[in-house]
């Protein structure tokens, strides 16, 4: 173990599910990077100098390649505020339940949590297709841990 090294797994559960019945079609995970803005953020919350803390999901249908640079999402659809709880041991995690409108249909491709405009991470995937008959739900967990 290194002392004093603090390190941040960070996973994505993707959960496209039945409107009507909520049968799950398919359950993916993905993992995501910690952007740039996002660890600034978090420095920030650790002494108070920002009091904005990460509320929102975002979905989107971007498919540039994830970049620690990265700012926003690259074809944002949507951006709701989540549930976000402390889970246990060291965890914190953000769902939403994406649902659509007739008419509406994307396949999702990518996700981030946000602070209004701070992004903190970012995840691609292979894309989940959805529209007014499929919901997508979305959890974020993000572990802070000693380095090994």
């Amino acid at each position: 173990m290194k002392v004093g090294t603090v390190n941040f797994e960070y996973n994505i559960e993707l959960i496209t599910s039945d409107k009507h019945t909520g049968a799950i079609k398919e359950i993916s995970n993905i993992h995501n990077a910690i952007v740039d803005t996002g660890l600034e953020r978090i420095a920030r919350l650790l002494n108070g100098d920002s009091t904005t803390p990460f509320t929102q999901i975002a979905i989107g249908t971007g498919a540039v390649a994830v970049e620690v640079t990265d700012t926003a999402l690259g074809a944002e659809v949507a951006k709701e505020t989540a549930t976000a709880s402390y889970v246990a041991d060291n965890q914190a995690k953000w769902s939403y339940k994406f649902t659509f409108g007739s008419g509406e249909s994307y396949t999702i491709t990518e996700v981030g949590v946000f602070a209004g405009t701070v992004m903190l991470n970012r995840a691609l995937d292979a894309g989940k297709e959805v529209d007014a008959d499929t919901d997508l739900t979305v959890n974020v967990t993000i572990t802070v841990a000693r380095a090994v």
